[in-house]
């Protein structure tokens, strides 16, 4: 789980807070400072062209924002979770946008083990299966270099493309960067209509050319703006998950562990459906915060500064798919009346039109100095989405510990997060957070388990790492 800190930890949170939230009191909040930074990471917003309607089109997307609790205590610093919504409507009909999709494979020689490059064959090949002459397709490998092997054309010959997957063998370092540079100059191709993917499949770690995971993080963000976005699948256990899931924040895709057999074909034809139904391209969030508002983190996404807030891309986002971003932000209201919070914009492309779309929605509190009214003002949607996303970040802090190999520090760390979720548990009567205690009691039992070296332990940090994303999202 990758995070901006504006500030670390938090410096206490009031009584009155701990009263609303039980379950997010202020000791675990800010744990996770000093984690992989998204700055400078991210692309530009979108920008609306010359000729199209203004700002306020209205798009296929739909923004809501609020805080948990809609009222503070005047004169009294508080920190409050900021939940910003983005809900895409289910696609009506057969719907099925053109797909021009690139793969870029890892053939290093580390993809000889565990059927990893037989699995990746079968799955690219069964993807070639599901695309038709509406579709294009391209194949990039890397090793000691990249290569093109399929050069992106329309789907006539499936035999044929198959036949070049499956001559593709493991062997040498892995040049990750070049793979990638060649899957997207495969795709920026502006002329073509449709969805544009590179799919990347890799199993470990970056270790010729560019290897830092920020500069490669640019590189998958780089033609976003052209509407090209990079999803990352891991395969086994040794690869990098913290550059992997960078790689796919900045390049607006979607990342996926894979380790069990067939996984892979599945997460193809889940990535295919997703493709084929994009609602918004080039999604962003930005959020601006006015005097006496503070970001303190967002939690699960990579978010970078701007002048006066911050900025979460979010890539594509699908029909029937809702994201959410929290974020901690402190308030500190000195007089009784209404405080505006924060100044919520939503910008995208829209997938039917092709035009820049944009909606607003302004977010304020009641500032009162009657306790009464602010434990009324509880806004329990927002107030579960918060209590998720914290659990989600104590997940991310634990499977960190435990991957240091720090094992008692796992085991508390989730046992003290179970309990909070109990308290929360109690005051809402919340399905999701119940799922979220049954599956957090799971991991725990894994972890403790298996030793970290194991592969039972490496497969379970990578696991609880990308479900912790998911609790924020």
């Amino acid at each position: 789980m990758q995070r901006w800190h504006l500030t670390a930890g938090l410096a206490g949170a009031t009584a009155l807070a701990a009263l609303i939230l039980p379950s997010i009191r202020g000791a675990g909040l800010g744990s996770g400072a000093g984690r992989a930074s998204g700055e400078g990471v991210l692309p530009p917003p979108v920008e609306v062209e010359p000729g199209l309607p203004p700002a306020g089109f209205d798009g296929a997307l739909e923004l809501e924002a609020a805080l948990d609790q809609g009222a503070v205590i005047a004169g009294a610093g508080e920190d409050r979770f900021l939940v910003v919504e983005v809900r895409a409507p289910e696609l009506q009909g057969d719907l099925r946008r053109p797909v021009d999709l690139a793969v870029v494979m890892d053939t290093s020689g580390s993809m000889a083990g565990r059927g990893k490059i037989e699995d990746a064959r079968m799955a690219a090949q069964e993807l070639v299966d599901q695309l038709g002459p509406q579709d294009s397709f391209a194949l990039v490998s890397f090793a000691d270099s990249g290569r093109v092997v399929v050069e992106s054309a329309p789907v006539t010959d499936p035999a044929r493309l198959k036949r070049l997957v499956a001559s593709i063998n493991p062997g040498g370092g892995t040049h990750l960067s070049s793979g990638l540079e060649l899957g997207l100059a495969q795709l920026d191709r502006p002329d073509r209509e449709g969805v544009r993917r590179v799919v990347l499949l890799s199993d470990g770690m970056a270790n010729i050319g560019v290897t830092d995971t920020a500069a490669l993080a640019r590189i998958a963000g780089g033609l976003v703006d052209q509407g090209v976005t990079v999803s990352a699948l891991g395969l086994g256990l040794d690869y990098n998950e913290d550059l992997l899931t960078a790689m796919s924040d900045a390049g607006g895709g979607q990342y996926h562990f894979v380790d069990r057999p067939g996984q892979l074909a599945a997460m193809f034809s889940q990535e295919l459906q997703q493709m084929t139904r994009v609602a918004g391209r080039e999604v962003a969030v930005e959020v601006a915060l006015p005097p006496g508002v503070v970001l303190q983190e967002v939690y699960g996404w990579s978010a970078s500064p701007t002048a006066d807030g911050y900025r979460v891309f979010l890539g594509d986002v699908h029909g029937g798919e809702v994201r959410k971003v929290v974020a901690r932000v402190r308030v500190d209201a000195a007089e009784a009346g209404r405080m505006p919070v924060a100044e919520v914009d939503l910008r995208y492309t829209d997938a039917d039109s092709e035009r820049a779309a944009e909606e607003r929605v302004a977010v304020a509190a009641e500032v009162t100095r009657d306790a009464a009214v602010v434990r009324a003002s509880v806004n329990k949607p927002q107030a579960v989405a918060a209590a998720r996303a914290w659990a989600g970040d104590k997940l991310d802090e634990s499977a960190r510990s435990y991957a240091q190999g720090d094992v008692a520090a796992n085991q508390a760390t989730l046992e003290a997060t179970k309990r909070e979720l109990r308290n929360m548990l109690s005051a809402y009567d919340a399905p999701e957070l119940e799922a979220d205690l049954a599956d957090i009691d799971q991991q725990q039992a894994a972890f403790g388990a298996a030793a970290p070296a194991s592969d039972e332990g490496l497969y379970q940090v990578k696991k609880s790492k990308e479900a912790a994303r998911g609790y924020a999202r």
